[in-house]
């Protein structure tokens, strides 16, 4: 029950735009700090499932 509390309080810090950007929620009450490194994970994620989706279908080929 104390799970679906931590849930339902769970913010979305970091999205992506359509073209691809990201954009950050400055309304959070993360600390800069925090809502940055969110940012820079989320980016460095995202570019590693691209690679890894380009390196599935190259070598299917």
């Amino acid at each position: 029950m104390e799970a679906a509390v931590k849930f339902e309080a769970h913010e979305e810090v970091v999205s992506f735009d359509g073209k691809g950007n990201v954009v950050v929620n400055k309304e959070s009450q993360m600390s800069k700090k925090l809502m940055a490194r969110r940012a820079i994970e989320a980016h460095l994620e995202r570019k590693r499932l691209e690679r890894d989706l380009e390196n599935y279908y190259f070598e299917e080929a």
